[in-house]
């Protein structure tokens, strides 16, 4: 997953660069140091990470909490959802009481129709393995099942986002997970194309 940090208004946006979704904050202390926090905190925590020294910090102290705190499936109402950094996935009861698995709006369809199983916690695996479906640098599945296309899954094709993504006062580094490192949170760091 590449991270970008953000200038916005008084304090700094960790910004899942893939799908264009701010995944945390960095806000600056008086006197020293910057305050971390996760978007997608878990069970309505504040979501504070780390105090870290530098701004360079921010992103590995974000990437380590979310590696130790992952958003889970949560009952809302009569559906379960999850919040991630790339889109809300959601599953519930259809018309039949079979499952339907969604992608924000978008749900998941087998062999171009709708994707329907037998229990929650099928709908639920079936979300999770398409989570990634269709977003930049994603490897697909080939099962049968895929989500109903978003037009703007990929923010870097529609000229709007681009511009408006052009306002916001990009930091000179860029981040990126080491997809050598298995699930370990070691980065390398990325600054002018080379690592």
């Amino acid at each position: 997953m590449n991270y970008v940090i953000l200038k916005n208004y008084d304090h700094y946006a960790i910004v899942n660069d893939d799908a264009d979704f701010i995944v945390g904050r960095v806000y600056p202390l008086d006197g020293q140091g910057f305050r971390v926090t996760a978007d997608l905190a878990p069970d309505w925590e504040s979501g504070d990470v780390a105090v870290v020294q530098t701004i360079d910090e921010a992103i590995p102290a974000l990437a380590a909490y979310y590696e130790r705190n992952p958003p889970l499936w949560k009952l809302n109402g009569s559906r379960y959802t999850r919040d991630t950094q790339f889109a809300l996935l959601r599953v519930e009861r259809g018309a039949k009481g079979n499952w339907i698995a969604y992608r924000d709006d978008y749900p998941m369809l087998c062999d171009r129709r709708l994707a329907v199983f037998s229990t929650c916690k099928e709908a639920q695996r079936a979300a999770d393995a398409h989570l990634l479906d269709m977003y930049p640098n994603s490897k697909p599945l080939y099962d049968g099942l895929s989500w109903l296309p978003d037009p703007e899954i990929d923010w870097r094709s529609s000229p709007q986002r681009v511009e408006d993504r052009a306002h916001w006062q990009r930091m000179a580094s860029r981040w990126l997970l080491d997809p050598n490192a298995g699930r370990s949170n070691r980065l390398k760091i990325l600054q002018g194309g080379k690592v």
